[in-house]
C-alpha cells in the first residue's frame, strides 16, 4: 500500500458507489497510524482512500471480504453516513 498522492475520500449522507482498489495499508495521520483503502469512485472516475477504522465500517468490510475469499480488492458497494453528525456512523449496501 502506501500510495500517496491519493487525497481522502470525504463521506456524508449523499450515496457514494465505490469499488475498493487495494486491500488495507496503514497510513500516518493527524491522530496516528490509521488503517486505509484506496478506491475508484464510480461518478467521478477519481481514485482517493478512505479511513476504515471505524467500527461500523471495519464490521461490514470484514462481512463483506470474508465472502471475497478475504479480500477487500474489487468490493463494490454504496455508502453514505446516517446523518449529518460528525460521528455518526456508516451505512453500506451493495
Amino acid at each position: 500500500g502506501g500510495m500517496s498522492g491519493l487525497s481522502a475520500l470525504k463521506i456524508d449522507i449523499e450515496p457514494k458507489r465505490l469499488l475498493i482498489t487495494s486491500e488495507p495499508y496503514v497510513l500516518m495521520s493527524a491522530r496516528g497510524f490509521a488503517a486505509v483503502v484506496n478506491v475508484l469512485e464510480r461518478k467521478s472516475k477519481r481514485e482517493f482512500f478512505i479511513y476504515i477504522g471505524a467500527l461500523s465500517l471495519s464490521k461490514v468490510l470484514d462481512q463483506l471480504s470474508k465472502e471475497n475469499s478475504d479480500k477487500m480488492l474489487g468490493l463494490e458497494f454504496w455508502i453514505r453516513k446516517k446523518d449529518a453528525d460528525k460521528f455518526s456512523s456508516y451505512v453500506v449496501e451493495e
